[in-house]
């Protein structure tokens, strides 16, 4: 009965591995193809990109084949080292570094070259699968046909040769997800636009998308069923409205596009995972989570190692960045396993800083913006993220730096701007925080918190006049804007104009009585002109929204004591110093009025009260 027990428990054994060795993942490099025809053409130069591309988004559909970035595999390895774009010669040194490269840098298992050479009407295709560790050939394969009308059917047919290396003949099904992929057109010209469009959608920066988008459009001029092309459009869209909306700008025209794209990638492709993932971050980046859900499970179904769907379904899981950085969530999940897929993945690794960030990780944050930036040094959300979190953490200098590098990448968003105007105004830089408040608003016209620093600068340079013009301007985008009101009433303050300080704190307050500066400022406007009672009812309700506003409680306290009521100061004053016992005003005042109220009144002005002039607050 024992030995039964344990050939049971070895036969076992032996499924359960026969099980992981069935679920293993192999992770594939698809290098450029060697054009053998002699000569510049920029049609065959994108072949050469195109024929990897198409090879490695066809083999993306089958089952455990993890498809090596192809933008990671021109940093790690054709601009590492010296040696031809691609290796179709079988040059044996150049293959021997690139073995030890991808190993070492990619941790590729196979890698696939090739060269094609058109001759007339004709072309021909030829690759080799190869053991990264071994260096083994497991597979030369050639195909040939008619140029350009079969390179289609071509591809197809080199992909479908390629997979049986390693994973025995393929199924029907992954035959034809193959199938779909390389023949998801039929026309040569749309093909060519589609590739140099997806070649600057995958740099994922601002920058390249309008020339990303451009492409695709002429793509779908020659083909406008052609489902990759509106996936990359929806895509593009999708992440630059996206970037957009972040920034405060005016996102909705992107991010509705990107849906009404999405739905059409879908049509034309609803076998290819490319096109749910797109319609899904074009439902994500538009905040509906249903859809965005619903067609996220589509795309997993068809790929559950593709990086970017991976990425979308850890945003799913918990939409706000609050559980990702989270270990041991589903979020995290995800993500980790993404970023296991592709280290690089710069929108997996930038949810990954933001959810760091957004939840207080400002350290863990700064690591993963920072590991962006040595991928991409001018990715500027991740340059921007930085800039924010130094300026958090009062780090002034360093936060303008990574600004002024944000502001270098992408000068067409506005807060980018407004971020370097925010670290030039804690350095007391005025005219650098002037400048750079009006390139946001030049960007931005509405952009009313620009215009408000603008007041602010003024205000800091002692230019009350220009202030209050200045932020009568933002007053025209936000008519109920309690912060500009507030700014207002300050600098009218300073000007002495007790009147006009009074009444734009008052509609400070009509516009939001949660804030307890705007009631405080109020009662000195009232305090300056002898409006006592007036005064103590706004630092009244200062002080019942900020229990510890000393300032309020202090000036209150010399209301009453210009109102003769010592008990009442003395009691104020006396609540200052429960908060700061070090405040000496307080300190003076209140054993003035003591003294006062032992002598059953007295005249309340008979001492100087120059310190009675009050400050105003932000």
């Amino acid at each position: 009965m024992k030995k039964m027990i344990v050939i049971l428990k070895s036969i076992l054994i032996i499924l359960l591995l026969q099980t992981f060795a069935m679920a293993d993942s192999y992770k594939i490099v698809v290098m450029p193809f060697d054009k053998l025809n002699k000569g510049s053409s920029e049609e065959l130069d994108t072949l050469k990109v195109g024929i990897s591309e198409t090879l490695s988004g066809a083999l993306s559909t089958v089952d455990n084949f993890i498809i090596i970035d192809s933008n990671r595999v021109k940093r790690h390895l054709l601009e590492s080292m010296q040696f031809k774009q691609t290796v179709g010669a079988d040059d044996t040194a150049d293959l021997q570094k690139l073995r030890t490269l991808t190993k070492d840098k990619l941790d590729g298992d196979y890698i696939i070259y090739g060269n094609f050479m058109k001759i007339g009407t004709q072309i021909q295709l030829t690759a080799k699968f190869m053991n990264v560790s071994s260096g083994k050939i497991l597979k030369a394969a050639s195909v040939h046909g008619a140029y350009p009308n079969d390179i289609f059917t071509l591809q197809e047919q080199l992909a479908r040769k390629l997979t049986d290396s390693i994973s025995g003949a393929p199924t029907d099904n992954r035959q034809n997800s193959i199938k779909d992929y390389t023949n998801s057109t039929g026309n040569y010209t749309a093909y060519q636009y589609y590739i140099k469009g997806r070649i600057e959608q995958t740099q994922y920066d601002v920058k390249n998308y309008p020339t990303a988008i451009a492409y695709y459009k002429k793509a779908l001029q020659y083909d406008s069923n052609y489902a990759l092309a509106w996936a990359g459009m929806a895509e593009v869209n999708a992440l630059w409205g996206y970037q957009i909306k972040y920034a405060n700008g005016d996102w909705k025209p992107y991010l509705s596009k990107a849906i009404d794209e999405g739905e059409k990638a879908v049509k034309y492709g609803d076998k290819l995972y490319q096109t749910h993932r797109a319609l899904s971050m074009a439902y994500l980046n538009n905040s509906n989570f249903k859809m965005a859900r619903q067609t996220i499970d589509d795309a997993y179904k068809l790929n559950r190692q593709d990086a970017e769907t991976l990425q979308i379904k850890a945003q799913l899981e918990n939409y706000g960045y609050k559980e990702m950085g989270k270990d041991g969530t589903a979020s995290n999940r995800y993500i980790l396993e993404a970023l296991r897929i592709n280290p690089e993945l710069i929108i997996a690794r930038w949810s990954l800083a933001h959810s760091y960030s957004t939840i207080g990780k400002k350290d863990d944050a700064l690591r993963e913006y920072k590991r962006i930036l040595q991928v991409n040094p001018k990715h500027a959300p991740a340059l921007h993220g930085i800039a924010l979190i130094y300026y958090n953490q009062s780090n002034y200098p360093l936060s303008e730096e990574y600004a002024l590098r944000t502001v270098e990448a992408d000068p067409r968003t506005a807060q980018h701007h407004y971020t370097l105007a925010l670290a030039y105004y804690k350095q007391n830089k005025w005219n650098q925080t002037l400048e750079s408040c009006r390139n946001a608003i030049r960007e931005n016209s509405q952009y009313e918190k620009a215009m408000i620093l603008v007041g602010q600068t003024y205000y800091n340079m002692k230019k009350y006049n220009d202030s209050v013009d200045a932020l009568k301007k933002a007053l025209r985008v936000n008519p109920r804007s309690d912060k500009a009101y507030n700014e207002i009433a300050i600098a009218y303050y300073q000007l002495q104009d007790y009147r006009n300080a009074e009444k734009n704190s008052k509609l400070a307050v009509q516009y939001n009585s949660k804030n307890a500066i705007n009631y405080y400022n109020l009662g000195l406007a009232y305090f300056k002109q002898k409006e006592y009672n007036d005064a103590i009812s706004a630092f009244s309700s200062a002080v019942k929204l900020d229990p510890n506003y000393q300032s309020a409680w202090y000036t209150m306290g010399s209301c009453y004591w210009y109102m003769k009521q010592f008990d009442k100061a003395y009691e104020n004053y006396n609540r200052v110093l429960q908060i700061n016992p070090n405040h000496s005003e307080a300190k003076k005042w209140r054993d003035d009025s003591y003294q006062k109220m032992n002598k059953n009144g007295g005249g309340g002005q008979d001492r100087d009260r120059t310190t009675d002039n009050g400050s105003v607050w932000r």
